[in-house]
């Protein structure tokens, strides 16, 4: 049966006043009540069609309405009595998201399930299995997402007059259905296992490891003998024989762990086709610190800005190798690299030396960046000479309606380009601005002009103090009267602007990534590289777009506007949202876990965690994923939560980085970490 909870509209309210229409402070707490009823009326409303098993109608009821009325929420909340508001507000906002991945999850099982159920009837047991297993992970997905839905749920009702029992009815009703159907499936298809583990010894270090013992049994006692199995021991996994009492015997040798008595916890991860579940246990020992031997070695031991430098380090602990050990390079201030230590316990970076490294006798260090680790912190140096590049800096300038119009690029004297580096504007004596390059090391800004008219000097500096890059500066002179206005379209202007827009198509700018080829992007350095050839077809394509854009005033084309006959569309396209396009991260990471693409999982939640870490806690974007993580300490992030994004930094960097995939149980721990993250957030 279709139900629906009816809506608040201002005629069914003559009280409420529209939301466009009521200005500052008027009738704010008014406002700010029947808009919150009408976002409850929507979750509502999406919880009985996702019951309804209308799922895309239980997307679009959140969609593009929702979004309006949630931003005019919030620009009411500003304005009302209660600082209530504001936490409904982010409660709203978490309840969407949460909503929506419910919606997305449960589609995913009740389509899960109807594949278990055909790989049954047609006597595919192996299918049934692994697609049974899927559905374990979707049916834990879907428990998670229920509660917090709830909490959101709780927490509007607790800071608004909103009532969303039959919401919360029917998003319990849906999982309680999804968990009754999953234990028939578990009865029906997999093995229960319950997995036991304890510590022989009291102590640990990297040097003296714990002996560990334990026993895996199925869930109707019987033992899993004589069977070779994956343990996952903290973050990483090992294989272990069970005796025919399935008993097997283990070491644990701490790398990052923290020290003290720790309890420490081991799962059992079965094959994709296993008929076993998986099962987990802890621990308790005592976690000792060993401090390690780095050496390092760097080639050339001369370099200047943009040079290649190949960096080298191994590391031992009382002459063992130390394996999966993060090892950073850094040249004054700056990591330059970081990586993790191979079998052999070493690692190799090759790096480009950054402008932010001052000029003269340096040194790189390679270090562990541990602190009260098993591990602990230790580096070594090695000395460079860092010499000094000198720059070229250009300018023009012209007036326009806004103001002055100032262009340039920094470069080095060999044509390299510089950037994401502070260049200073001044027009006159007036006031300095500050822009930054681009990847190609063009610049762009609109400078006051304090002169009416009068011809000006437009002045641009580049003069960092530190920073092995020369300092340099340019001029340029606009006319008494010059410019004026806006260039007008086909001007040599416009013409200068499209040239610059192709080059950064084609090199990189802020606007226009750099084409990509294997691993690397072509920059200006590599001009002299591909030759005269490449600059001519650079210059012609500048020219046949110009050319181009100057026809393009004397012919207009337009295209006729497409009908769409709306009695062949089923009801739920008719109320799809138009920003519903794509699939989510849930949707994304599941398929990529689902088809065993462990790296691209872990790395899309790596994406998720950046993201999260640069909107709410002000993270530069720039960042490299090490870097990502230590900002995150100095941000007053919570040491729990460190842990978690350090577990998705350390999978990312054997996803992407290393020369095997990342093993599966590291790529489901980083999902997960990942999808709690961007659940609760990071603050």
């Amino acid at each position: 049966m279709n139900r629906q909870v009816e809506t608040p509209t201002p005629d069914n309210e003559t009280q409420q006043q529209n939301p466009d229409s009521v200005s500052d402070g008027e009738y704010s707490d008014e406002t700010a009540a029947w808009l919150a009823r009408t976002m409850g009326a929507q979750l509502e409303n999406s919880s009985i069609a996702l019951s309804n098993e209308q799922y895309d109608r239980a997307r679009s009821v959140l969609g593009d309405d929702y979004n309006e009325r949630l931003e005019q929420y919030v620009e009411v909340a500003g304005d009302t009595s209660s600082e209530a508001d504001d936490a409904a507000a982010r409660e709203f906002e978490a309840a969407r998201g949460n909503q929506q991945n419910f919606t997305n999850e449960v589609q995913r099982y009740r389509q899960q399930y109807a594949a278990y159920q055909a790989a049954r009837e047609t006597g595919n047991e192996r299918e049934a299995r692994i697609t049974a297993r899927q559905m374990e992970r979707t049916a834990a997905n879907i428990s998670d997402t229920r509660q917090r839905l709830n909490r959101n749920f709780e927490q509007i009702e607790n800071t608004t007059t909103v009532d969303l029992s039959e919401g919360q009815g029917e998003i319990n009703e849906t999982t309680a259905n999804i968990t009754a159907t999953q234990s028939e499936v578990r009865e029906e298809t997999l093995v229960g296992t319950t997995l036991t583990v304890q510590a022989r010894d009291s102590t640990a270090s990297f040097s003296e490891p714990g002996t560990i013992t334990g026993q895996l049994q199925a869930e109707n006692g019987s033992v899993i003998a004589d069977a070779q199995v994956e343990l996952r021991v903290e973050n990483r996994t090992r294989t272990v024989q069970t005796d025919s009492n399935g008993a097997f015997e283990t070491r644990y040798r701490p790398r990052s762990a923290r020290l003290g008595s720790q309890s420490v916890e081991v799962e059992y991860i079965p094959s994709a086709d296993s008929v076993y579940l998986t099962d987990n246990a802890t621990f308790t020992i005592t976690v000792q610190q060993v401090t390690p031997d780095v050496t390092s070695d760097i080639s050339p031991e001369t370099v200047g800005y943009g040079d290649r430098l190949d960096a080298s380090a191994s590391v031992t602990a009382d002459s063992t190798v130390v394996t999966d050990i993060p090892v950073e390079f850094v040249m004054g201030d700056t990591a330059v690299a970081r990586t993790t230590t191979g079998p052999n316990g070493s690692v190799t970076a090759a790096v480009r030396v950054p402008a932010s490294v001052d000029d003269g006798d340096r040194q790189v260090v390679a270090r562990i960046p541990y602190q009260d680790r098993a591990i602990a912190g230790s580096q070594s140096e090695h000395p460079v000479v860092v010499v000094e590049t000198q720059t070229d800096l250009s300018v023009s300038a012209s007036r326009t309606d806004d103001g002055i119009l100032a262009r340039g690029r920094l470069q080095t004297v060999d044509g390299a380009p510089v950037a994401n580096l502070p260049v200073r504007l001044q027009v006159g004596a007036g006031e300095t601005q500050v822009v930054e390059t681009t990847r190609n090391g063009s610049f762009r800004a609109v400078i006051a002009d304090p002169q009416s008219g009068e011809s000006v000097t437009v002045t641009a500096t580049y003069d960092e103090p530190r920073s092995n890059l020369g300092n340099a500066t340019a001029t340029a002179t606009v006319g008494a009267g010059a410019g004026g206005g806006n260039p007008p379209v086909g001007s040599g202007s416009d013409r200068d602007i499209l040239i610059d827009t192709l080059l950064g198509i084609l090199f990189g700018s802020d606007e226009n990534p750099g084409i990509s080829f294997g691993n690397g992007v072509i920059g200006y350095s590599w001009l002299p590289v591909l030759g005269g050839g490449m600059a001519l077809i650079v210059v012609g394509a500048s020219w046949f777009v110009v050319s181009r854009f100057n026809q393009s005033e004397d012919a207009e084309t337009t295209a006729p506007a497409g009908t769409v006959d709306s009695s062949t569309i089923e009801p739920d396209q008719l109320t799809t949202s138009s920003d519903d396009t794509g699939p989510t991260f849930e949707d994304r990471v599941d398929t990529y876990l689902d088809s065993g693409n462990y790296d691209a999982a872990t790395m899309l939640a790596y994406t998720v965690v950046h993201d999260e870490l640069v909107s709410e806690n002000g993270i530069s974007e720039g960042m490299t994923h090490w870097e990502l993580l230590q900002q995150s300490r100095q941000h007053d992030v919570s040491e729990e939560l460190v842990a978690d994004i350090e577990t998705v930094v350390e999978a990312f960097e054997m996803a992407a980085f290393a020369s095997v995939s990342v093993d599966p149980s590291r790529a489901e721990a980083a999902v997960e970490r990942a999808r709690e993250i961007r659940s609760n957030g990071t603050k």
